[in-house]
């Protein structure tokens, strides 16, 4: 299906790998110019299809480097015409357990950045005319897992931020969505299961079936799957949707809403 995002810019952050590395590369192959933020990454460009995958070092957890990131890319490449607000994992613990200052990094690490690059790039849009924003969240916010306090406490914070900020670039012709995911293929998410591992006494494998066992399709998802769907709401095939979350989770979410 043509999407229409050829010679446009994208921004994707927390780009190096998992959902980040996939996007990026799913945004390159439909032609786009796609700056990969990161703590770490190389100095090559790749160029895949007709697009190309321009690494750029950049750490979510700095604020000033974070504030910067926007105008850096339309600097460098003139325009952004879609930004994939993508932030990493914290850490997992009960609520009980957590310490202040576990609390204040997973605000910098969740909650601040979006807030930063969905405001610069919502004000670049809004002077271009066009572009969109998603968000990379997370089905916890809707249905809360054990551990996982921090990530579905300003992960919702995140998406209330998006979903106003769809309100205010809706006449701008810029487009503001998220996608809440579920389990999904990644280094994290195998990190996770080694973790319940070691903490149960079991097997990753056993730590896994307990996973795919709440997923009505019977699997995780893989990267690349989720990909796709951010290509998607990125694209112009989903030009009258806004402010709208789209769930990809295999059905594990059993809400109706």
């Amino acid at each position: 299906m043509y999407l229409g995002l050829e010679k446009g810019v994208a921004l994707v952050t927390a780009a190096s790998r998992g959902i980040g590395r996939a996007t990026a590369e799913r945004l390159a192959l439909e032609g786009m110019t796609v700056v990969a933020a990161a703590r770490t990454v190389g100095t090559d460009v790749e160029d895949l299809g007709d697009g190309r995958i321009v690494p750029f070092e950049a750490d979510l957890s700095d604020t000033e480097a974070t504030a910067a990131l926007v105008a850096s890319v339309v600097e460098m490449h003139g325009s952004l015409d879609v930004a994939i607000l993508n932030t990493p994992g914290p850490v997992i613990k009960p609520a009980l357990d957590l310490t202040w200052t576990e609390w204040q990094a997973a605000h910098d690490l969740l909650l601040r950045p979006v807030i930063q690059l969905g405001t610069a790039a919502g004000r670049q849009m809004r002077r271009q005319g066009s572009g969109s924003i998603v968000l990379l969240s997370s089905t916890w916010v809707r249905q809360p897992a054990a551990g996982g306090v921090l990530s579905t406490s300003y992960r919702s914070a995140a998406s209330a931020f998006v979903k106003s900020l769809a309100g205010e670039l809706a006449a701008s012709g810029v487009r503001v969505n998220q996608l809440l995911t579920g389990a999904t293929g990644t280094d994290r998410m195998q990190g996770i299961v080694e973790m319940k591992s070691r903490n149960n006494g079991t097997t990753v494998e056993q730590e896994i079936e307990k996973v795919v066992t709440d997923i009505p399709m019977g699997r995780w998802a893989e990267a690349s799957e989720i990909a796709d769907a951010v290509a998607f709401l990125a694209s112009e095939r989903a030009s009258f949707v806004t402010g709208s979350a789209l769930v990809a989770d295999g059905g594990a979410v059993r809400a109706a809403h």
